[in-house]
């Protein structure tokens, strides 16, 4: 599939998942997941069949950015934490240079850091959390990483050493 073909069926095509009770069940029901609709497992996963929706992601012999960012999501959703981290990886690593150069590319991205530094932080990795929430707002200032960035620093206690906000120039 061709790199613009990916960005322009994939990005308008994006759903969000309100996260919806120990810390881990309130805070995953408070982030805001994304995922990729109209895609394999898609439905099943916004159903809230998540185990369903894994199984038909994991059928699929290659797994690329909608499959990764949907399986991540799932896994979050289901408290599999490290299994989480390593789908959204697989989804920030399927995105080539060329694939986030533009605005539409970047936000891709930015989603997979951002669900990513959901599955970090609710894996007690909350310092690593918050690098990737950094580095999803510096591609894009995107409601759903804005509304993440709100609820981490409001749930954590690095709220109060670190600046969310700002954003330091590389």
């Amino acid at each position: 599939m061709k790199l613009n073909s990916l960005v322009s069926k994939t990005l308008p095509s994006l759903l969000l998942l309100c996260s919806s009770a120990t810390f881990a069940f309130d805070s995953v029901e408070k982030f805001k997941v994304a995922v990729v609709k109209d895609t394999t497992g898609a439905d099943k996963i916004i159903a809230g069949e998540y185990t369903d929706g894994m199984k038909a992601i994991e059928m699929h012999k290659k797994i690329d950015y909608n499959h990764a960012m949907n399986l991540c999501a799932a896994q979050i959703k289901t408290f599999k934490f490290e299994k989480a981290e390593e789908s959204c990886t697989k989804a920030i690593d399927s995105m080539s240079a060329n694939a986030t150069r533009g605005r539409h590319g970047k936000l891709l991205k930015a989603l997979a850091y951002s669900n990513r530094s959901i599955a970090k932080h609710l894996n007690n990795e909350s310092y690593s959390a918050y690098e990737d929430l950094l580095t999803a707002k510096s591609l894009s200032e995107n409601a759903i990483i804005l509304d993440n960035i709100a609820y981490f620093k409001s749930s954590t206690s690095m709220a109060s050493s670190v600046d969310l906000d700002t954003v330091a120039a590389d």
